[in-house]
């Protein structure tokens, strides 16, 4: 039996949340859209929320019909039939097709199985202790670039521009040996997802975290805490506690001078999962 709580946020109240998340029976799955600047095009006429949704909602679905498929196999077929469902109307092999991070866990009597695809993260405490798994691949891509971002500020107001200079240079890393993986228009990219099993004894408790980057930020970046204290954080105050954390920091600090980060606000979503096995 698990519980779960969950919470979604935009970084901006007047743009649309990108991330998505489902929690069904035994699964529960958070997507982020990938946001791309305008002037590099998508080749489609969907948004990064459309393509998280979509996404979540045929993980479900793949999840139904194959309920002891491995979570590779779900995603893969998550991402072949999100890719059906626009390749009529879409250019589906643009290299800024909208795509989607992944951070996926399935409880069952025995284990609990997870999955991490681009710059989520997933943290699990169980009877054999406490794992945080991320997916830094995307980080370790286009560096010059980055560290341009998170430096740069935007004095000169050029940070739209060092921005949109990262996504360009990270599209050629996307979904190609030696770079970085994550859900679009190819199926096979679910195999190339960071995997594992967590045993769960009978009688055991446990309890995860999974994460959007724009949540994460609160360990990662902000230092708020460390792993061990989420989950607590999680536990006894909450999704909107642990959020309105984040959303503080951000507030306090608007011209990135404290915490260098892409953005102002990004995007923020955490599911809080907790189970005793029977």
């Amino acid at each position: 039996m698990i519980e779960v709580r969950a919470e979604s946020r935009p970084g901006l109240a007047t743009r649309p949340n990108e991330d998505a998340y489902l929690c069904m029976n035994d699964l529960v799955i958070v997507a982020d859209g990938a946001t791309a600047p305008p002037s590099l095009g998508t080749g489609c006429i969907h948004s990064p929320r459309w393509y998280a949704t979509t996404l979540v909602a045929n993980a479900g679905l793949a999840n139904v019909g194959s309920p002891d498929a491995p979570l590779t196999d779900i995603l893969s077929e998550a991402i072949r039939r999100t890719t059906n469902a626009h390749a009529s109307t879409c250019d589906v092999v643009h290299p800024g097709t909208p795509s989607s991070t992944v951070v996926a866990l399935r409880a069952a009597d025995t284990q609990a199985e997870w999955l991490v695809l681009g710059d989520a993260t997933l943290a699990f405490e169980g009877p054999q202790g406490l794992q945080v798994v991320s997916d830094t691949r995307l980080s370790n891509s286009s560096k010059a670039e980055r560290h341009a971002v998170l430096t740069g500020g935007n004095a000169d107001g050029r940070r739209g521009d060092r921005i949109a200079a990262l996504s360009n240079a990270q599209r050629s890393f996307r979904n190609v040996d030696g770079g970085f993986w994550i859900a679009a228009a190819d199926p096979n990219a679910a195999y190339q997802a960071l995997t594992g099993t967590e045993p769960l004894a009978p009688g055991s408790t446990w309890r995860a975290a999974l994460l959007t980057d724009g949540a994460a930020l609160a360990v990662d970046t902000y230092a708020l805490t460390d792993w061990h204290g989420a989950l607590d954080v999680l536990q006894s105050a909450g999704t909107t506690a642990f959020l309105d954390a984040v959303r503080k920091v951000e507030s306090d600090d608007p011209d990135f001078s404290s915490y260098p980060r892409m953005k102002r606000s990004d995007d923020a979503t955490v599911a809080y999962v907790s189970g005793t096995t029977l």
